[in-house]
């Protein structure tokens, strides 16, 4: 009970789910487990060895008609041989065996509740519904005796990690679980394509695919090497790799060609769903539930499938009704009860020693074959027809929930102008530390200057005449990344004043539009998802820009003066109206002025920041959670007929951890939009990164 969280042992569904479990466990002994499972464990661990499966024959075993991976007879073995030595003392055969092995799957249920519970946090009551008193788990596990659970709970536990963003632990249990069910390979290139539809995320899957291969050639190779008796199964039946016993495998559905060839259908069937994952682009964890699920039920409705193998549905089901809602979970549940209802027909009951009811005392066909042959024909009709619903609703609620910033169609445009020294390279360094390595194209209006630092023609312009700018091919360079095409674009360096050889920028999902003239021309504007003027109060401008250019660049404090009074006719120009087209202004304005008449103050400058928000329908929210979770004070003016909406923000000591906590209360589906472990900045810089995601999740009904 101590590795039982406290919430549930209180728990009145999850006390009556238990119940239900452990009686089942004590009372029923299930023809599968009787037959096979019981048998098999008892005799194995009645004499270890390396090599169970050798000394299971040794000892009157018959060959096992189907495959025990090694991770699946190491989580039984501990239980079991507590079972095995209270037979050997109470002199019962194998009851008590049975009982520990029924234990064993209990422990992979409660586990896999756990897991569950951790993947949907926040909604944990609805889980313990939709998992815990789910009739198929009770069925399949309980009443029949399958043991799919602990493959299946090995594959949420790794979808969990990977969405933990721990991609190399979650490799290490997929391929445990691969050494638990070989069938769980069918996974991988799905997983595969999901990180690889995420850019932020494709520099992941060379370390989660070797660990994952790693682990699972471990667990399979030398058992398949050095077993007599698994080779002698294999050779047998080469099928059992992939197929349960007693159960045609996935290539028995076929389609009779001429010539006696066969087209199979099942591998047909999983190219062409590996086909539509892949154009499907980007996936949220979300759609990956949905495309796993739909993937599993198809082949369950177009094949003779195990029992078992229904449990590899759980997960995704519940995810589904999670999501869903109401009418979901009802058409789950009638799909539920006519599987139970169409299972139960064709398999035996199981034993209830304690009433005396042998296997089998339960049969609901009739006597008469034909009668018996349209029973089972009729309900497995219904069952596809039902199955043919659920998994195309699956499909239909994850593909509308899928990709919430529209990533799959263009990527993010972000373009941020204002007057030189203004921060806005601090503020694109500080969004891509947001979206990660990889995720940002950046491309900046400096490298599109007309002449080197050295140009004669700078003495008739400033940086600041568009006319000393090729803003033609900064707009088409920007709107050809927008449209996922890569540019050719050189480089202006800012320590030698020069240009370099231009270089391939591919794009990618965030493209950052920076510049004095981002905003200027209209057809850029246009195109961008959120415009940012980022403005500062003059004396403040002007000291940052004198540190910069002189502490940082190298000019003379006289030249860089003489700069700033000759480029202001220039700003008021053509800068400064950039200011009307942008849907946020960020200023920065200094919190003690005082400190702007001191040259030698070169300390961190205590800041507050002015924030007009033109898109403001979270704008009071925002301030709260400033207000109670970073700390900050904020002062808010309410937007009137013709003006922004404004906030003032002092907020220097904020920590980046506040932030964080902030955005995920603030911006719906934030996972899918940063990087694994995002940077995010203190004081100032931070929470402008928090106002441009908030306004980037506003924008979201719009680009979708």
């Amino acid at each position: 009970m101590a590795l039982i969280p406290l919430d549930l042992r209180t728990n009145r569904w999850f006390l009556l789910g238990l119940a239900i479990r452990v009686a089942a466990v004590v009372m029923l002994v299930p023809e599968v487990q009787a037959q096979w499972f019981t048998p098999f464990m008892a005799r194995t661990l009645a004499a270890p060895g390396l090599d169970p499966w050798t000394g299971f024959l040794h000892h009157g075993g018959q060959v096992p008609e189907f495959f025990y991976g090694p991770v699946m007879y190491l989580f039984h073995a501990p239980f079991t041989a507590l079972g095995l030595l209270a037979d050997r003392l109470a002199g019962s055969g194998t009851a008590f065996t049975g009982i520990a092995l029924g234990f064993s799957l209990l422990a992979a249920d409660l586990a896999l509740l756990l897991v569950l519970r951790r993947m949907h946090e926040g909604q944990e009551e609805r889980v313990l519904l939709f998992y815990w008193l789910s009739p198929l788990v009770l069925f399949i596990t309980y009443w029949h005796g399958d043991t799919d659970l602990v493959p299946t709970l090995l594959l949420a536990l790794s979808l969990l990690l990977l969405q933990r963003n721990a991609p190399r632990m979650a490799g290490v249990v997929l391929g445990l679980g691969i050494g638990a069910k070989v069938s769980i390979l069918a996974v991988v290139p799905f997983l595969l394509i999901f990180l690889w539809s995420h850019r932020r995320h494709r520099d992941t899957m060379p370390g989660f695919l070797l660990a994952c291969a790693g682990v699972a050639l471990l667990l399979l190779v030398p058992p398949l090497l050095f077993s007599p008796a698994l080779q002698q199964m294999l050779a047998s039946n080469p099928r059992l790799l992939v197929a349960n016993p007693g159960m045609a495998s996935i290539l028995d559905v076929d389609i009779m060609l001429g010539g006696g060839q066969k087209l199979y259908i099942m591998p047909i069937v999983y190219l062409l769903g590996l086909y539509g994952a892949w154009k499907v682009g980007r996936m949220s964890f979300g759609l990956l539930h949905t495309v796993l699920g739909v993937a599993y039920l198809v082949v369950l409705l177009l094949t003779p499938s195990a029992v078992g193998w229904y449990l590899w549905l759980i997960p995704f089901l519940v995810a589904f009704q999670l999501r869903a809602g109401p009418r979901a979970a009802g058409l789950v549940l009638v799909f539920t009860l006519v599987l139970i209802a169409a299972k139960t027909l064709i398999t035996a009951a199981p034993a209830v020693p304690l009433l005396g009811l042998p296997l089998g005392w339960l049969s609901l066909l009739p006597a008469d074959m034909m009668t018996s042959l349209r029973l089972n024909s009729l309900m497995a009709s219904v069952l596809m027809g039902l199955g043919i619903v659920l998994a195309l609703t699956m499909l239909r609620r994850g593909l509308d929930e899928n990709d919430f910033f529209g990533l799959s169609q263009r990527p993010l445009a972000i373009g941020i102008a204002g007057d030189s020294g203004t921060g806005k390279d601090t503020l694109a360094l500080a969004m891509a530390g947001l979206f990660g390595e990889g995720a940002v194209t950046g491309i900046s209006g400096d490298d599109y200057h007309l002449f080197e630092r050295r140009g004669k023609l700078w003495q008739a312009f400033t940086h600041l005449d568009p006319r000393a700018n090729d803003l033609e091919a900064f707009t088409r360079d920007a709107l050809s990344l927008l449209a996922w095409r890569p540019i050719m674009c050189r480089h202006y360096d800012h320590a030698t004043g020069l240009f370099t050889p231009p270089r391939r920028i591919q794009a990618s999902d965030v493209v950052m539009v920076t510049g004095l003239h981002a905003l200027y021309p209209p057809a850029l504007r246009e195109r961008l998802d959120v415009g940012l003027y980022l403005d500062m109060d003059e004396g403040l401008r002007r000291f940052f820009k004198i540190r910069r250019d002189v502490g940082q660049r190298g000019h003379s404090l006289e030249r860089v003066l003489a700069s700033i009074e000759r480029r202001m006719p220039d700003y008021e120009a053509f800068i400064r109206p950039q200011r009307d087209h942008a849907d946020v202004v960020l200023s920065l304005l200094p919190a003690d002025p005082v400190l702007l008449e001191d040259p030698d103050h070169a300390g961190p400058m205590p800041l507050k920041l002015r924030v007009r928000m033109r898109r403001a329908t979270s704008l009071d929210r925002l301030a709260r959670l400033l207000i109670a979770l970073c700390g900050a004070q904020v002062d808010v003016t309410q937007a009137g007929a013709n003006t922004m909406a404004e906030l003032v923000i002092d907020g220097s000591d904020v920590k980046p951890e506040d932030i964080h906590f902030t955005a995920l209360q603030l911006v719906p589906h934030l996972e899918e939009l940063l990087a694994r472990r995002p940077a995010w900045q203190p004081g100032m810089t931070g929470i402008m990164q928090l106002i441009v995601l908030l306004q980037l999740a506003e924008l979201t009904s719009k680009r979708r």
